[in-house]
């Protein structure tokens, strides 16, 4: 039977609820949404005209979820849905201009800004969507479902740039809003802002009867010495049949430093991981795997996690880009490798996950001795099991192993992989040297190319030239050129550096044609012309180029819609953004 105090504390609860209804606050209804990457899944909505029990199981909240709001429509007041312009990055650290995307229609800028590619290993995709989500900026004009601040923040989560969600979080605070408070608390918290988790921008705390506010209220008077409304919060859960023994240590760990051990957490949640790290206790890779990007994070960056542990949620999120390269490389020295297993490494690495397979075949490479194994072990690395698409991140993690091997002829046949791996990683001198002695062909000549753009010098440009000969001669139409010669001349085209007349023309031409690979429709490319066309509308032509590109990267685009998007972030005024892409492009198998 419910006790005295815990009716009380209802009424208390259904006081304050009902005062914030009065005005006009409200609640938070549906079921979640996923923030924290592939691993977070959201359970069944109950009927809206069926409310849970009190005695029903709570509804799971895992780290990086937020409750599903109805549709917010303000027609053009977006002003006051958005709030003001916030961000890390303005023009003189990498931002995209304040005016973006003013003159952007709302609707579209949703619909894309919710696709952004930010969970993505690929350096040029996974760069240029943080600076858009970065980057303080009107809103658009027209009628808005969601503050374009919430899902910054949210996408910023899914991408485990948590320090970047915290500061986003903390920079404004709107009002009815629940879904934006929500996601505004889990970036808080992830980010470890004691200052503002209890603060203001929490008030949401103070009057929602849902779960995770209650348990945020409690311990929030708990921190501030209040102990009788603190009973109170408790005593709501209680009345809700929440019962979660964990959260009460982890409160007592996190304010005295107790270290008593932790009960199994059956529904986590991103308060859970805040408490854990104020405690200084270890987020396991047990609790990580329950979790999704942000709680792998975690577990992999602890040293006090065992090095297999770290491996397994660093493979986790391996694909997520949410841990840097160095950091990876790092996970995988502490790793103990049987001497069985890097003698065969390679049939070995053929049944692991992409990680554990890298940190054996570099392992293997840089214990073998003879350069043409050596060789073969970084070619089998950088292959990645047959996802070429992975390559600047195998060219991250085995560079260092392949600046190891001295060109020779007698490994000639992995010079190509090779010498591209080696230009993703800057390394073009080094690429060059690959190739010295080649004689000309499509390979050398696209090489050369690739180098000038990449990183040019006087040299290079007269490299480049001799390529442009070499293609205008052995690429026209009627000797069937592939789609290298396309790609080559293409954007070397559009990159607005000098070419032979006769080579120009055939870029033209070759520019022109369909070439092979997954094709967006008609309407996106025309789309993104549109907004290419016009001025105040960056922001909407990144976002539409990272659409069509994908979180994959460019390696499998046709070569013409490669172009045209290389041309578009040209003629948007983004160049180095444009020759990244084109870099990224011409380096891909």
């Amino acid at each position: 039977m419910t006790s005295c105090r815990t009716r009380i504390a209802f009424a208390v609860l259904l006081g304050l609820t009902a005062a914030a209804s009065a005005q006009d606050q409200p609640a938070a209804t549906g079921a979640p949404t996923p923030l924290g990457g592939p691993s977070a899944t959201a359970p069944d909505a109950a009927p809206a005209d069926q409310p849970p029990a009190a005695d029903s199981n709570p509804v799971e909240f895992k780290p990086g979820m937020v409750e599903a709001q109805p549709a917010v429509t303000t027609g053009d007041l977006s002003g006051l849905v958005d709030g003001p312009p916030v961000g890390t990055l303005d023009d003189a650290h990498g931002g995209l201009g304040q005016s973006m995307w003013v003159n952007s229609p709302r609707e579209p800028v949703e619909t894309l800004l919710d696709r952004i590619p930010l969970v993505s290993a690929d350096p040029f995709v996974r760069g240029l969507a943080r600076r858009v989500l970065l980057t303080p900026s009107d809103a658009p004009a027209g009628a808005a479902k969601r503050a374009l601040v919430t899902i910054r923040i949210e996408k910023l989560l899914q991408g485990g740039l948590i320090d970047d969600a915290g500061s986003l979080a903390a920079a404004l605070h709107l009002d009815n809003d629940p879904d934006f408070t929500r996601v505004q608390a889990e970036a808080l918290l992830y980010a470890g802002r004691d200052k503002d988790i209890c603060g203001d921008l929490t008030a949401t705390r103070l009057t929602s009867p849902d779960p995770f506010w209650l348990e945020l209220r409690d311990y929030c008077f708990v921190a501030s010495g209040d102990s009788a409304s603190a009973e109170l919060a408790h005593a709501a859960l209680e009345g809700l049949g929440v019962k979660d023994p964990a959260f009460d240590v982890l409160v007592a760990d996190a304010l005295t430093g107790a270290k008593k051990p932790v009960p199994a957490i059956d529904h986590p949640t991103a308060l859970h991981i805040f408490l854990m790290r104020k405690a200084g206790l270890v987020v396991t890779n047990a609790m990580a795997a329950k979790l999704g990007t942000v709680a792998n994070m975690f577990a992999a960056r602890d040293p006090r996690n065992p090095p297999a542990d770290r491996l397994a949620a660093a493979s986790r999120i391996a694909a997520t880009g949410a841990l840097g390269n160095a950091e990876l490389l790092s996970i995988l020295n502490t790793q103990v490798i049987p001497a069985k297993d890097l003698a065969q490494a390679q049939a070995v690495s053929a049944k692991l996950l992409f990680l554990p397979a890298q940190g054996l075949l570099r392992r293997a490479a840089l214990l073998e001795t003879q350069p043409p194994a050596k060789t073969d072990l970084v070619l089998a690395a950088l292959s990645a099991g047959g996802h070429p698409g992975r390559l600047p991140q195998t060219a991250a993690l085995q560079g260092g192993v392949a600046l190891a091997i001295k060109p020779a002829p007698t490994i000639a046949a992995g010079r190509p992989l090779i010498q591209r791996a080696l230009v993703l990683i800057g390394k073009v001198d080094a690429a060059s040297a690959w190739y010295a002695g080649a004689a000309e062909g499509e390979d050398l000549e696209a090489f050369r190319v690739l180098a000038d753009i990449a990183a040019p010098s006087a040299p290079r440009d007269a490299a480049a030239q001799a390529a442009y000969g070499w293609f205008a001669v052995n690429a026209a139409p009627q000797k069937n050129p592939d789609a290298q010669a396309a790609l080559a001349l293409g954007l070397a085209d559009v990159l607005g550096g000098p070419m032979p007349t006769a080579a120009r023309s055939l870029a033209a031409n070759l520019e022109g044609m369909r070439w092979p690979g997954p094709r967006p429709n008609s309407a996106d490319i025309r789309s993104l012309e549109e907004a290419a066309s016009q001025p105040g509308r960056k922001g909407e032509v990144v976002l539409r180029v990272l659409d069509i590109v994908g979180a994959n990267g460019p390696h499998d685009l046709p070569a013409d819609v490669t172009i045209e998007c290389v041309r578009v972030l040209v003629q948007a005024g983004l160049p180095n953004e444009a020759r990244a892409l084109a870099v990224e492009a011409l380096a891909m198998p």
